[in-house]
Parts: C-alpha cells; structure tokens; sequence
C-alpha cells in the first residue's frame, strides 16, 4: 500500500479541519427551504465518500414536501424508539455490530 504524506495544511484544508473539530449534532433545523443547487452539491459530495467494499451502490431520497416528511419523522422516530433506543439505554451495540 503506498502512503500518501498529508499536503500541507492550505486555508481551506485548516477552515474544513476547524469545521469537522468544532461541529455538534444538530437537533433542530432552520425550517428555510434549502435550494436545489445546494442538494446537488451536497448529493454531489456525498457521492465521493467510501463505501463498504467500495461498492458505493448510493440511494438518496430528497423529500421536500412538509407532510411527506412529517410521515417519514413518524416512522423513524417509531424505529428509533422501539430499535435504537432500546439498544442504547442497554449499552447493546448497535444492529450488525458486536463488543468486539
């Protein structure tokens, strides 16, 4: 495997490591519409990243409809609730993974 040295730290490669440092989750989101020119770029960057076995086999859902999302809120919430949480009060790992 050939190693690659790490370029030299450019103001845009320091701004993106400051941003991945100091960025939190978010809980709560702006309701502004976002435009489509940003979805595409976003789509477009995520496209970039690795996949498992680098199959990158990427499926994107972009809902912009208000009921629409507040159907699919409702059932990820119940996902979440009755799998993840469980899970994470339990200290279980999560699904597919084990201790180890």
């Amino acid at each position: 495997m050939t190693e690659h040295p790490m370029p030299d730290a450019t103001p845009n490669t320091a701004d993106l490591f400051e941003i991945m440092r100091t960025t939190r989750s978010m809980r709560r989101l702006k309701p502004d519409p976002v435009p489509n020119a940003l979805i595409h770029k976003i789509l477009e960057a995520a496209v970039c990243a690795p996949s498992g076995g680098n199959m990158q086999r990427w499926r994107f859902l972009v809902i912009k409809d208000a009921a629409i999302k507040k159907a699919v809120e409702a059932y990820y919430k119940r996902a979440r609730d009755e799998v993840v949480a469980p899970r994470y009060r339990a200290g279980e790992p999560a699904p597919g993974m084990d201790r180890d």
